[in-house]
């Protein structure tokens, strides 16, 4: 989530030459949801959620709302956005069609929630920070947080990027280090009951939540891993090179290939709850991911739908210019950000 919500952040004000103002975070106050203005082509409001609503239109997909948002979470009926024209992050209820503001926050670069939706991680010119929801709090993080990782509990990564590098547990605005990282530019992936922790190119390796001072070896090194767990924590999509060709595979607890896929794409481009939803590039062989987050164009072939309870796959096929960052599947359909122009479509399995 890190790394998408940068591309996806940085690219959207790159756009965008705005005014710079001095950050701020100023939490919202408890209100009444205000009505949320949607597409006249894209009527969302719906009390069956397992009923979808027949298509109005012959293309195989809507726009969702007019205006342009960023992208930070879907909790279905909830679609968490930040709104850069008011600087604010709300959620829109997809279902009774009202929105509510959390935060309003000046200068963002980079927000993601907890899978409980009580804390938001932020990052902003002035670092990063954390906010409670539970609790209404606020908490400046240390200029050394370099990644803020939301599991049960709150995980911090500080690095001056040459010596230091630690993981530390944050609670109640309270530090306490772990262990030390022999790892300068480490990512984090929670999984069964700890952390999967791992370089581009380098081996994953395994901390368990119930003694984080011991490092084991997950898997070896490849080329360009990228991770994606499921809702359950107990399946792996892993994404990589081998001989210079993307691979794209579910791993299960024990390390055992579940399924092998005859397309690749990286974890940016997907969610995996209970079935995974990716986007697929429609060039694969000469897709270089460091392109991408530089915002080089980008457009993709095809949505698949992988369930791992039978393995069956669905695709849903691309004809338009679309880069789409983390689809998701819903009870109205697969609902897609376009980074191309910072809008949700929503697109109709057959």
């Amino acid at each position: 989530l890190l790394i998408i919500g940068l591309v996806v952040i940085f690219g959207y004000f790159k756009s965008r030459q705005e005014e710079k103002r001095p950050g701020a975070i100023e939490v919202s106050q408890p209100q009444t949801p205000s009505p949320l203005p949607l597409t006249e082509t894209a009527p969302l409001a719906t009390k069956t959620p397992t009923t979808v609503p027949p298509t109005t239109t012959t293309k195989p997909y809507q726009l969702l709302f007019n205006q342009s948002f960023l992208y930070l979470d879907l909790d279905y009926p909830l679609l968490y956005v930040y709104d850069p024209k008011q600087e604010v992050i709300k959620y829109l209820n997809l279902e009774d069609e009202t929105y509510k503001e959390i935060a309003k926050v000046s200068n963002l670069k980079n927000a993601w929630l907890s899978e409980d939706k009580t804390k938001i991680a932020l990052e902003t010119d002035k670092g990063f920070s954390l906010l409670d929801l539970k609790t209404d709090s606020l908490y400046q993080l240390p200029p050394l947080t370099k990644k803020v990782i939301l599991a049960s509990n709150v995980y911090l990564y500080l690095s001056d990027e040459k010596r230091i590098s630690y993981l530390a547990s944050f609670q109640n605005g309270k530090i306490t280090k772990i262990r030390d990282l022999g790892i300068l530019n480490p990512d984090f992936v929670v999984f069964k009951n700890g952390l999967l922790i791992y370089e581009a190119n380098s081996p994953i390796f395994y901390l368990e939540f119930k003694n984080l001072s011991i490092l084991k070896l997950f898997l070896e090194a490849k080329s360009e891993f990228s991770l994606l767990a499921n809702k359950n924590k107990d399946l792996l999509f892993i994404n990589f090179k081998e001989n210079n060709i993307w691979q794209s595979e579910i791993i299960d607890l024990n390390k055992k290939i579940k399924y092998s896929f005859s397309w690749a794409t990286i974890k940016d481009k997907c969610t995996f709850d209970d079935v995974l939803v990716c986007a697929v590039p429609n060039d694969l062989i000469n897709f270089s991911f460091e392109d991408w987050l530089m915002l080089k164009p980008n457009y993709d072939e095809k949505i698949i739908i992988y369930n791992p309870q039978n393995n069956e796959i669905k695709e849903v096929n691309i004809e338009e210019k679309f880069d789409f960052v983390r689809p998701k599947l819903t009870p109205l359909g697969i609902i897609a950000w376009n980074r191309i122009d910072a809008k949700f479509y929503l697109l109709k399995p057959e």
